[in-house]
């Protein structure tokens, strides 16, 4: 019942997680439906009194420099609107079913003219709303960067406060800036750098790391930038994103095995490493990062998930063999030991190179009836005799 309730519950939490992320890390964001002919987009900040809100029905266009409304789509209305030092301002544009585009201004409710302070206004409103809600954000960065460059980009990120919004420009900036490897490296240490948000951060890494092939130059940066997520789930899923690429190499793996080893949650760690498990490579380097993390491992259930399976992987050489058992013996649990070991001279069924191995593990379990086990079928299947 212990491990049904253990595992209900990581499920729950594992589910919750990023939906919970997303919203403590974005106080003021944007929203918009599949259907954008019937969409309702909205961003709004609220401070110390201070409000200020946009909302768009329909689809919207923005002038050039984002400060002003261009046009609506029919039945359509953005709508602006601030409150400050009890003063309110509202400003709307429409387009009516029969066509007819409109523009109103009030003040405290009340319809003034469009003069010149309204317009300083409208113009602050809208580009401040435009960039802090990452409206546009594809569209601006291409502007952005026929305009000013990467750096352009750069500096209009660092004037933004919600990590939602940078990680949308970020993301546009890998998408549309044609980055060769050393760009694409500013990028990343500049992403680090400037996105607080672990859920956001790890959604940028994991959107941009099929960008990573060819670029080799660019991965110690990368995982740089993975090394500044503090959640466990998070971390783990950049991790198992990287797994997923096409026969990852020697290298890339070592580089995910060190990064686990930040991993404080066994069940995310384990998670990680059985993935490795799953395309390891039989590589002394290698081996020998992969068994240090799986020795940080202080759960001997998920310790023993792990050896199992890279036991899976078979045809794995002796010295690796040898390093799975005497991992398998720093297991303190007698039963999750035996069960390894079990599992192993099944696996390896009359191995005599392993038989010291075997030997060494095996004297490490206190439990009679649990060492007997194992060296029950140890002699049945000729690896001791």
């Amino acid at each position: 019942m212990t491990l049904i309730s253990r595992s209900l519950i990581r499920k729950i939490v594992l589910l919750l997680a990023p939906i919970a992320a997303f919203f403590m890390a974005s106080p003021g964001f944007a929203q918009k439906p599949k259907d954008e002919s019937r969409s309702i987009m909205t961003w709004e900040h609220s401070d110390d009194g201070h409000k200020r809100r946009l909302e768009i029905r329909g689809k919207a266009e923005f002038n050039d420099d984002y400060t002003d409304i261009q046009d609506v789509s029919e039945g359509g209305v953005v709508r602006i609107e601030e409150v400050r030092d009890g003063q309110s301002r509202r400003y709307e544009v429409r387009r009516d079913i029969g066509g007819q585009l409109t523009r109103a201004f009030f003040m405290n409710g009340q319809a003034r003219e469009i003069d010149a302070t309204a317009r300083t206004w409208i113009a602050e409103l809208v580009l401040n709303a435009v960039r802090q809600g990452g409206i546009d954000a594809d569209k601006r960065v291409q502007t952005i960067l026929r305009q000013r460059g990467v750096a352009g980009v750069f500096q209009e990120i660092e004037q933004i406060n919600s990590d939602y919004a940078r990680r949308h420009y970020y993301a546009a900036l890998v998408k549309h800036g044609n980055l060769n490897a050393a760009a694409f490296a500013d990028t990343l240490a500049h992403a680090a750098q400037h996105i607080k948000s672990d859920y956001e951060q790890s959604q940028f890494l994991i959107a941009v790391a099929p960008v990573l092939e060819g670029k080799d130059s660019a991965m110690p940066v990368f995982f740089k930038a993975i090394d500044t997520i503090k959640s466990n789930y998070e971390r783990s899923r950049v991790l198992k994103t990287l797994l997923k690429r096409s026969a990852p190499s020697k290298e890339l793996l070592i580089q995910i095995a060190t990064s686990t080893q930040g991993i404080n949650s066994d069940y995310e760690k384990a998670g990680v490493l059985k993935d490795v498990a799953a395309v390891y490579l039989d590589d002394s380097a290698l081996s020998g990062v992969f068994f240090q993390t799986v020795g940080t491992i202080r759960s001997d259930y998920e310790h023993r998930r792990v050896l199992s399976a890279l036991l899976k992987t078979k045809n794995l050489s002796e010295a690796a063999l040898t390093q799975l058992l005497d991992s398998a013996a720093a297991i303190s649990s007698d039963y999750e030991k035996a069960s390894l070991l079990l599992e192993a001279s099944r696996v390896y069924t009359g191995d005599g190179k392993l038989r010291a191995a075997f030997l060494k593990a095996v004297e490490t379990i206190k439990s009679d009836y649990e060492r007997g086990r194992v060296l029950s079928a140890l002699l049945k299947n000729k690896q001791i005799g």
